[in-house]
This record gives C-alpha cells, structure tokens and sequence, in this order.
C-alpha cells in the first residue's frame, strides 16, 4: 500500500471569473482562446510551460500539417483556415514560413519555431485574451455535471479559476481526466509511439531538400545494416526558413520490452526524455556519416519537452471512428476538416501512411468536443473524442486548430445560455465559422 499523509485543510482563493478558460496554449488553445474573446467572452488561457504554441514551439515541430488536401499532382486544397490563415500570414510577415512543400502525398507547411512563440503572444494579446504561463491546471471542481473551477497552481501558489465555460486544450486531457470525465489511453492501453524532435545547424539544404523519403530511408536503412542501432528510418525532414537549418522527426522511443512509453505515468515520462535525447545524438551521427548535405551538420535545438502523439481520448457527445476518416464521411453537424493520412507509428522502423483517395476529405462532428456527462466542457485538439486510428489522422496541427476555433466560437456563443454548451445550434455555430473564414467545404485550388 502506497504511504499517505493529510495535508490540512485550505482555503484556495479564487484569482479570476473569465467566461471561457482555455487550458493549453498549443496549436488548439490558441485557437480556442482567440476564437472566444473574438465571439465576446471574457477569456483566460492558462499554459504550464513559459510560451504559447504547444507541439509547434516547445517540441519544436517543424511543418504545419494537414493544412490542405492533395488534389492531383497539381492542386491542393485548403482544409482549414479561419484563424489558422491568421498564424500563418503573422509568420509570413516575420518571413518565417516558407510554401508548402510535398512529399509524394504527404505535405507541410514549414516555418520557424522560435518566431512562431512570438507570433503566438501577439495573435492572443491582438484578440483580447488574458493569459497566465508557468501556470498548471492541477484539480477541479465540479457540482453535478459542471465543472465549477479549475484549481491551478504557479509560482503564486495554488488558486482557482472559476470559469463559465473550460475548453481542455491540454493534449493529455487533463481537465477531463481530474474531473471525472470518462476516457480511454490510445487502443487498450497501447499508445502511438512518441518522438523527440530536433534541429540540425549546418545543413547544405540545397542537396537535403533535394532528397525525397524513400532515399533518406535507404540510407538510415545503409546505416542499421553497419550496426546504427536506429529505431526508425521513417523520417519527416523539414528544411526551415533559416538558412542551413532543417528539422527532423525521426527517433521514436520505446520501453525496453518495446512497447510505447504511456506519457502520462512520471516516471515513464521522464524516461522517454532521456533516451529521446539519447537518440538525437545518434541521429546526428548517422545524418553526417550518411545522408547527402548533412556532413557538417551538427544539433542546435532540442525539443523542451518529448513530442506526444497520443494518451487520453476523452469520450464525447460522439466519436470521430476510423471508419468514418476512412470512409470519407461528411456529416451534417461538422465543425471542422481533415484530409491527413492515417499516419500511425506503430512497431518496427517504419511509419504506415494510409492515405484518403485525391481531392477527398472527411468532417469532425460536433459532438467530437463535447464531453460526456458534462454541461459546459469542451475539448480541443488530440485528446479529442476518436477511436484511435481515426485520431491518428485527426491529431495533427491544421485539424487541432480548427477543432480550437470551433470550440472557442461554441463557448461564446452558450453564454447566452449560462454555458450550457449543448444549447449551441450547430447550424448557427457552422455559419459564425464559415463567416469567419473557417473551411467546411474544401474544394480544389489552381495549379
């Protein structure tokens, strides 16, 4: 039996009454808080880490994907837009973003992390929001079926947030979690395996970028034939807008029985960091010994924290299934779109990329967001309401950031109605985000 003690009984005060509190400042809560003050609320967006962006800063993560559809060798079309345009003409105006790029059937928007935090503080503080860093969502309190605050705590001790609404854009799902809401950990308990992600200074990008995927696999493959003890040869290459730098998601990391690390156990957590940092050295290794325009490359950036594909999905209103990514199913009550593969990192070296047939995309129903047994709670982003496989589609930045701005649109929008989220007619939800740019018919661009 595990030892316990009594803490004495407290009084926590409460620091804020915003109507929306947004928990998680990733690609999703940014979205979310931007997309609620825009609507009219009182909005506070709360952050464990010292900067906004999530995936896309802290994990350093290097494209934005599943941003469009691939239409034919020729066109693409947009499957997301709204606020996600947003950060992208802020970056393009710190020229931080570079043209989509392809990879076969794969394509990312590539842009640079370290703009992307500054961004990140003017799109929230240019929509009015209220935000606190450094500052984690620890507890809750409910009464029913509302969650009545968020106990929080940061270098000013422990507080509560007693919000109308909360919007869980924390990727782990831990407000739903700590409050009660039901969910399950990836496929019975197996996750997606996880990352680390790294950059690399010194990269002759003109002959990197010219190599497609399945050279660079050949070569990690040449390499894993000399004895490089490399856990996967799939890689996602990214070159970055400045100049000699590209980004790599390319370690995966596992226990040593092989099975995923499940990231949201401590100790297992800080484990998948240490040999996370463990394999970038050895990437960097076998990049310069192997891999055409890397010979004098050398680490410049490391990931602050590990790059999470998968723990908690919360269960919802309804579930995004993998039948219906697969399917292409466009429902009545979407909120958002999505054309990204079933990107799913499974066992072994490679990556299984099962793609949607050119030019076709599928919608994220409404009920994706709402949670379960619970009257003014939304998520946003991975931990989402999906089996899964279809979450291994769903996940990625485009998808999350609409999910966001959907949430944030519905929040402000059940005020009216004392944060009942259920209240929102989704019709009227669809046509605020279709009036503020949001895609929910993706159709083909020119050339």
């Amino acid at each position: 039996m595990t030892r316990t003690i009594v803490e004495p009984e407290r009084r926590t005060p409460v620091i804020a009454e915003p109507d929306v509190l947004v928990v998680g400042g990733g690609a999703a809560g940014i979205a979310a808080a931007c997309a609620a003050a825009r609507g009219g609320a009182r909005t506070m967006l709360v952050e464990a880490w010292g900067c906004l962006g999530g995936t896309l800063t802290l994990v350093t993560l290097g494209g934005f994907c599943g941003t469009h559809m691939v239409v034919d060798d020729e066109r693409l079309g947009r499957v997301v837009g709204g606020l996600y345009l947003e950060l992208e003409d802020r970056l393009e105006a710190r020229d931080a973003l570079l043209p989509p790029r392809r990879h076969g059937r794969i394509l990312g928007v590539p842009y640079e992390s370290a703009s992307l935090k500054l961004v990140a503080d003017e799109m929230v503080a240019a929509h009015g929001v209220r935000v606190l860093l450094h500052t984690s969502a620890v507890a809750t309190v409910t009464d029913g079926p509302r969650v009545t605050a968020v106990i929080v705590e940061n270098k000013g001790g422990r507080a509560a947030i007693a919000p109308r609404v909360v919007i869980d854009a924390s990727g782990d799902a831990d407000v739903a979690a700590r409050a009660g809401a039901d969910f399950a950990l990836g496929e019975e308990g197996t996750t997606q395996y996880a990352s680390t992600m790294f950059r690399l200074g010194g990269v002759d990008t003109a002959v990197a970028g010219a190599l497609t995927r399945p050279q660079i696999r050949e070569l990690l493959e040449r390499a894993v034939a000399d004895g490089y003890p490399l856990p996967r040869t799939t890689t996602g290459v990214h070159v970055n807008p400045l100049e000699g730098v590209v980004h790599l998601n390319v370690t995966k990391l596992a226990n040593p029985d092989g099975e995923p690390f499940l990231l949201v156990d401590p100790e297992q957590l800080s484990e998948a960091e240490r040999i996370g940092r463990q394999q970038v050295k050895l990437y960097e290794e076998v990049f310069r010994r192997y891999v055409p325009g890397f010979g004098r490359a050398r680490v410049i950036d490391i990931g602050a924290r590990v790059g999470v594909r998968e723990t908690r999905l919360v269960r919802g209103d309804g579930v995004l299934t993998e039948a219906h990514v697969r399917g292409c199913v466009k429902p009545d009550d979407r909120i958002a779109c999505s054309s990204w593969p079933l990107e799913l990192h499974g066992k072994g070296r490679a990556t299984t990329w099962e793609f949607l047939p050119d030019g076709e995309w599928y919608g994220l129903p409404w009920g994706c967001l709402v949670v379960a047994g619970f009257d003014n709670l939304l998520v946003a982003g991975r931990n989402l309401s999906a089996e899964h496989a279809a979450q291994a589609s769903a996940r990625v930045a485009g998808p999350c950031v609409a999910m966001g701005e959907a949430a944030g649109t519905a929040a402000a929008m059940s005020l009216s109605a004392g944060g009942a989220v259920r209240s929102v007619a989704v019709e009227a939800l669809q046509r605020n985000l279709r009036r503020a740019g949001a895609v929910l018919d993706p159709v083909a661009e020119p050339g």
